[in-house]
């Protein structure tokens, strides 16, 4: 583990090499946990620390973390009471009732995430295919996969969506700004102008939650 110090203040940090393009940061429990290209230089990336260094470092201090018996759903904070027995769950009021085998609590989240954004993908369904048929745009498969490092993906090859089952955690507004992102993408492939017209026909409020969703951190 390496730290930088400013002012007094120390921001640990760690790098893990992998085989993208850009130089992602990512906020753990107690430390700044970067992804870079083997071809970007250590001392390159510390220069990227020290310009982010204050916002990196107030982030951490922020970082909320959810507590073994609690779990978020769709914006909200849940408590969460488990129960030993074949996988199903309900909510009533501000509790989350789950009946498992899982032990591990971050594995039994996500499997919760996945049954989440599949339903609501599906309740989105008719005003999502209602926008598509205005703007020309054929309806796709999707897929669920939790990620590390971005909300979903478009890909052009296999003609389908991918989805971060995170966003499960999000208020809905996002799952519904990310499938709109990834099917301008059906029509425009890049991040030119005209992707954002056909974004802006699809959503027109999509600024405001990018720009929100982008201070977020998928943990």
């Amino acid at each position: 583990m390496n730290q930088i110090e400013k002012n007094g203040k120390i921001l640990p940090y760690h790098i893990q090499r992998k085989k993208i393009k850009n130089v992602y940061f990512r906020i753990k429990e107690d430390y700044v946990y970067i992804t870079a290209n083997k071809h970007v230089s250590e001392k390159n990336i510390v220069k990227l620390i020290e310009t982010k260094f204050d916002v990196l470092y107030q982030r951490l201090q922020k970082k909320e973390f959810i507590k073994d018996d609690e779990i978020r759903i769709w914006g909200k904070l849940y408590h969460l009471h488990i129960v030993p027995g074949r996988f199903r769950y309900e909510i009533i009021e501000d509790t989350l009732y789950c009946q498992t085998n899982e032990i591990d609590i971050q594995k039994l989240r996500k499997r919760i995430y996945l049954k989440e954004i599949i339903l609501m993908t599906d309740q989105l369904k008719n005003n999502v295919n209602d926008t598509l048929h205005k703007v020309g745009i054929q309806a796709l498969p999707y897929k669920y996969k939790y990620l590390k490092s971005k909300y979903g993906s478009y890909h052009r090859k296999h003609l389908e969506i991918t989805l971060n089952t995170f966003l499960a955690t999000l208020d809905p507004i996002y799952l519904e700004y990310v499938v709109y992102h990834e099917y301008a993408h059906h029509k425009v492939f890049n991040h030119s102008k005209a992707f954002y017209q056909v974004l802006d026909e699809m959503m027109l409020n999509h600024k405001v939650i990018q720009k929100r969703l982008k201070k977020m951190e998928i943990m």
